[in-house]
């Protein structure tokens, strides 16, 4: 009489050895499926994740496709008992490999006799005589507790038969002993950053689910960061989502306080976890991140550090947040859950105790911002004002204004209006937010405290901060003799190292650049750096910074300025100031020279950079990026995006007042849409509302002219446009403006051919390309009409052009021929090589030099005769000015690692 015979024992369910019923509408999801198969080739796979992360529908959809024999066993609580495990496992085994039920049938009859790892041996025996391959999945085995079980199983993984491939799907760390097996490379782990749904996925999902089209990616991208992929979240999104006409409102809305989130949260995860566990959840989800040190001062839970291990290791919606373990966080709908379970079960009372001792915790480890924002939950005003006074300016160089704001918006008026601190606080912020009328309203607060200053170095400083926020202002508003002036006031009562001083000058330098006197600003710019670093001031220094590169960039000096906007990227990072408002304006030059460069890809991720970062700031400030962005859609021909943007600016400049610059860049952008859809109606229209042209020193009173000869050039208006072209070009040349004068002189190239003067055309041409070439520009070159791109190949011959001149109007005309005759997108090949106008066999071939091949290496690899390869690195040679095949290797590392080449005569 066999185990299964007793009466006894536990009669075995059918639906425990099958996958569990999905339905129909599963979505395929090939990535995954393939690691799935590249973990079908190792001995075994751990599938680890929180609870709806989708881990046993993966695993049931892959084994559905799958030719092979695939066993299976769902787990439950139940399933704790050595004997019972062990007849699940011998029934799986035998329904999917029947040759051996015989065998198995006498090794389960032997089970009340013998212990399961006896068991498991004769397992290891029987199956290592199979040919074929047999998976054995183990579902939901986190509801395995007994160390019977755990150490049978390590006995099986250790003398696994060669046909037998282990997949373990779990919401806890097996106490497997997997340490050695990934050491050894034998252990394939998925987890939730894998199983999380990408936005592709996401999109595709909800459309086969429910027929949802979501119109705004980036409202379900917010999501889908919040969810962390979590695949029950978007069913939810899925079941419960309305009509597309307000999808977008409520996937920004959705979160864990959602009615179906806290659901499944609180039967699936919270109400399974013992009362101590609970009560430590729901106390440590005021905590954004965690320790066990501060976990224990705000539950005051002796044991927290190993509450914090068992959270991990029991697969909870928990992850840490460095290397060593160290620091915790929850996973963000997790927390929603948890705060929303807390104010329903706790007294308001017991909350503020609870962000009161996280408070005094951070406090005590000088780590202020922390502490404020528990502060905040608290809403003492007192407290808030005393922290905001004593730490507030070093939270404004941290960069965390938001939460300066935060902190600010909670306090009276007359707290604010009574404290010089708070009340320039207040300013600074306004000014990193370009909010003219908000900033003057601050400084008028600031300047009223003034008289009841009670020592002289404490007025000076305070009066020279209020000088300097006005000249900024002022500048803001384009009143540029108040801007000088309010500047020299503040630099004549003001430190040297200070904040004051940085920004005065840094305004002097922007009234020198009004002026077109671009050595004296970046002389003032200059000063400011040394300012700013001597006052420990990571914003003023950024910003000056920027400003200086932005000078060499309309010096002409493009390459330098790309150096130096690398410079501030990097120095942005290490100080945690990516997301910092004056970055914006990093970003956005960024931009706007590898347009230039024809680098749009990399260009339009800046842009994005830069709008996520205003953001927070006032709506207009998005104008400029706006503009950016319509040229590159332009660029790549896609004139329904750039349309797009285009009118975003018109609301924005029709409701808000926006610097001329920006103005002049959204028009410059606008002008070449319609003229490019023909809309000579629309550009007589704007034409007739604009006033005639002013004396242009700077960059942007020259833009603003030049926007007017390109409308009347579009409306075939030339010797009017020749007329504004003449002054504005010698304009140009006298205030240094190479790269406004570049951009001239390509104008001044067509309306001289079409009034028929071909010699001042080529003078034109040819001067564009003088200053072209170093800058390696060439997205003006090519916005010319195509008749006009035409007329450049007759320079070629032209024998005052110099090498690198003729190398450069080659590359152009070969980029032009791209551009009206689009060849296939080549998808390895950097944007950068693209630019350069290597072809992509020529790219591949400069690609294989830098990785040290031969020439009849490259000829074996590219399938071509060696004298084909030759002749590839021939043109190559030319296109790039260079003439070894060590220059060769450094420009192909420079372009595979999408740095800008130096190029031979180029630099």
């Amino acid at each position: 009489m066999t185990t299964s015979d007793a009466p006894e024992a536990r009669p075995l369910i059918p639906s425990k050895f099958s996958p569990p019923q999905t339905g129909s509408h599963v979505l395929s999801r090939p990535r995954l499926e393939a690691a799935l198969i590249d973990a079908a080739s190792k001995p075994l796979c751990i599938v680890r994740a929180p609870a709806g992360f989708g881990k046993t529908t993966l695993m049931t959809h892959w084994s559905r496709r799958q030719p092979g024999r695939i066993a299976w066993i769902n787990l439950d609580e139940l399933d704790n008992d050595p004997i019972l495990f062990g007849r699940y496992l011998v029934a799986t085994l035998s329904r999917q490999a029947p040759e051996l039920q015989g065998p198995l049938s006498r090794v389960e009859g032997a089970l009340s006799e013998y212990d399961l790892i006896w068991l498991t041996g004769k397992l290891c025996n029987e199956l290592s005589t199979l040919d074929q391959q047999l998976v054995l999945v183990l579902d939901d085995y986190h509801h395995v507790h007994n160390e019977h079980i755990h150490a049978a199983l390590r006995f099986l993984i250790q003398h696994q038969p060669p046909a037998l491939r282990l997949f373990i799907l779990t919401r806890a760390e097996p106490p497997l002993g997997l340490a050695n097996w990934r050491v050894r490379g034998m252990l394939h782990e998925i987890g939730t950053d894998e199983l999380g749904f990408t936005l592709e996925e996401a999109q595709q999902f909800l459309h086969e689910k429910n027929g949802l089209r979501v119109e705004d990616p980036q409202a379900l991208q917010e999501a889908l960061q919040r969810l962390k992929g979590w695949a029950a979240g978007l069913q939810i999104i899925a079941l419960s989502a309305p009509a597309k006409d307000s999808l977008n409102d409520y996937l920004r809305r959705f979160n864990g306080a959602h009615t179906h989130v806290l659901d499944f949260l609180a039967e699936e995860v919270l109400s399974k976890q013992p009362p101590e566990r609970q009560a430590f959840l729901l106390q440590t989800s005021v905590l954004e991140r965690f320790n066990s040190e501060l976990a224990q001062a705000v539950t005051e839970h002796k044991e927290s550090f190993g509450m914090l291990q068992d959270l991990e290791k029991g697969g909870m919606f928990i992850a840490p947040l460095d290397e060593y373990r160290t620091w915790y966080s929850y996973h963000p709908f997790f927390a929603e859950f948890l705060r929303h379970q807390l104010q329903l079960q706790a007294t308001s009372q017991t909350i503020i105790d609870l962000h009161r001792r996280a408070y005094e915790w951070w406090l005590q480890k000088a780590q202020t911002a922390e502490a404020l924002t528990h502060l905040l939950q608290i809403g003492d005003p007192m407290l808030i004002a005393e922290a905001l006074s004593l730490h507030g300016w070093s939270l404004f160089e941290q960069g965390r204004l938001s939460l300066i704001e935060q902190c600010l918006d909670v306090l009276p008026e007359t707290v604010i209006a009574n404290d010089n601190r708070l009340a320039l606080l207040r300013a600074w912020v306004c000014l990193t937010q370009a909010d003219p009328d908000s900033l003057e309203e601050a400084l008028n607060q600031a300047e009223q405290r003034l008289p009841d200053q009670q020592e002289e170095a404490q007025w000076r400083r305070v009066s020279a901060e209020i000088s300097a926020l006005k000249a900024q202002l002022y500048a803001t508003v384009e009143d540029i003799e108040a801007a000088h002036n309010h500047a020299r006031q503040a630099l004549a009562i003001s430190s040297s190292a200070s904040n004051a001083a940085a920004i005065a000058l840094s305004v002097l330098g922007e009234t020198h650049v009004c002026r077109g006197e671009l050595d004296q600003a970046r002389d003032a710019f200059m000063q400011a750096e040394a300012s700013a670093r001597a006052a420990d001031s990571m914003h003023g220094l950024l910003w000056t910074l920027g400003q200086q590169a932005d000078v060499l960039r309309h010096q002409g000096d493009l390459v330098g300025c790309h150096q130096q906007q690398t410079f501030i990227l990097q120095l942005a990072r290490e100080h945690h100031l990516a997301q910092t408002p004056v970055m914006e304006f990093i970003h956005r030059q960024r931009a706007d020279l590898l347009i230039e460069w024809l680098q749009c890809h990399e260009a339009a991720q800046h842009c994005d950079a830069g709008l996520r970062i205003v953001e927070h700031l006032e709506p207009h400030c998005a104008v400029p990026l706006n503009a950016l962005k319509a040229s590159i859609a332009l660029q790549q021909g896609e004139a329904g995006a750039a349309d797009t943007y285009l009118r975003k600016n018109t609301l924005l400049m029709r409701e808000y007042r926006c610097h001329s610059d920006w103005r002049a860049l959204s028009a410059s952008i606008q002008l070449r849409y319609w003229r490019q859809q023909r809309n000579l109606s629309a550009i007589h229209e704007w034409l007739s509302a604009e006033p005639p042209p002013s004396p242009a020193p700077s960059h942007f009173q020259q833009r603003r002219a030049r926007n007017l000869a390109f409308a009347l050039l579009s409306l075939d208006r030339s010797r009017e446009a020749a007329q504004i072209l003449l002054p504005l070009t010698a304009q140009s040349r006298q205030f240094g403006l190479r790269l406004s004068e570049m951009e001239n002189q390509i104008l001044t190239t067509w309306a001289c051919l079409r009034l028929g003067n071909e010699k001042e055309a080529s003078d034109a041409l040819l001067r564009a390309l003088q200053l072209a070439e170093p800058m390696r520009a060439v997205a003006s070159l090519l916005q010319a009409p195509e008749w006009l791109l035409d007329f450049y190949a007759f320079l070629l011959d032209d024998s005052r052009l110099s090498s690198a001149e003729r190398r450069h109007l080659q590359r152009v005309l070969e980029l032009s021929k791209r551009q009206h005759r689009p060849q296939k997108k080549t998808r390895n090949m950097p944007e950068q090589a693209r630019a350069l106008a290597l072809t992509p066999k020529e790219w591949e071939v400069l690609r294989l030099i830098g990785e040290g091949s031969s020439n009849e290496r490259i000829a074996e690899r590219l399938y071509v005769a060696p004298s084909t390869v030759r002749s590839h690195i021939k043109h190559v040679y030319q296109k790039l000015g260079i003439s070894s095949r060590v220059e060769a290797r450094r420009v192909s590392l420079d372009l595979s690692q999408g740095r800008v080449a130096g190029l031979g005569e180029q630099g």
